[in-house]
């Protein structure tokens, strides 16, 4: 048995999540975060609303009420249009095609904003990038290009390297010294990762979708 239930506040009688379920599902009180701090806020309760033979069926009532409710300005807590989770995987070709031109990540603007804040994609940032890769590493009297080259060549772990270095000599009594990381690359892949972070975060807040 499948059905459809309500949350509501109990003053107002104000719908504010639908979903479908089966059991006790419409007892859980952890859906999504608006969900989460309405009922902190008021006191909500819940209901069934109406039950089905078959989950389809219920998905589909789901999705009809979810949409009915939010024409009214209710069912504020439902984040998508529902109609597509569950305890079966049904997912039809059409509803996969909707989610996926409905995706704002794979918009050509969204797109073209990450391609344009991907410091990898500046020329002068790939290449002090790459350059850090390449930490020199002298051991004696012998000077290696990179981390990679040392680990290659002398047959041993990265952590290895990094603990002979903290100590400032390898098990064999040899000196040995890692050019240190520079900073550079840290503070611009910083700032880049906030930007990136703010634009998709406006873009996602901009888009239109429902649950």
């Amino acid at each position: 048995m499948f059905y459809v239930y309500e949350w509501y506040i109990k003053d107002t009688q104000e719908i504010i999540y639908v979903g479908k379920g089966c059991r006790s599902r419409y007892k859980v009180r952890k859906h999504n975060k608006f969900f989460n701090e309405m009922i902190k806020r008021f006191e909500c309760e819940s209901r069934i609303v109406k039950e089905f033979e078959i989950e389809k069926d219920a998905f589909n009532y789901e999705y009809i009420r979810i949409k009915e409710l939010k024409e009214k300005g209710q069912c504020i807590c439902n984040i998508y249009d529902g109609g597509t989770g569950g305890t079966t995987n049904w997912w039809t070709d059409d509803i996969r095609e909707h989610y996926s031109k409905n995706n704002v990540m794979k918009s050509e603007n969204q797109r073209e904003r990450m391609k344009k804040n991907n410091p990898m994609s500046n020329k002068n940032i790939a290449e002090k990038t790459n350059g850090q890769k390449r930490r020199q590493v002298i051991i004696g009297d012998k000077i290696y290009k990179s981390i990679k080259e040392a680990k290659q060549i002398l047959d041993v772990s990265y952590s290895n390297l990094i603990t002979w270095n903290k100590k400032g000599i390898t098990p064999n009594g040899d000196k040995i010294k890692i050019e240190p990381q520079k900073q550079y690359w840290n503070k611009y892949a910083r700032q880049s990762a906030t930007k990136l972070k703010e634009t998709s975060k406006s873009t996602l807040e901009g888009s239109t979708t429902n649950e």
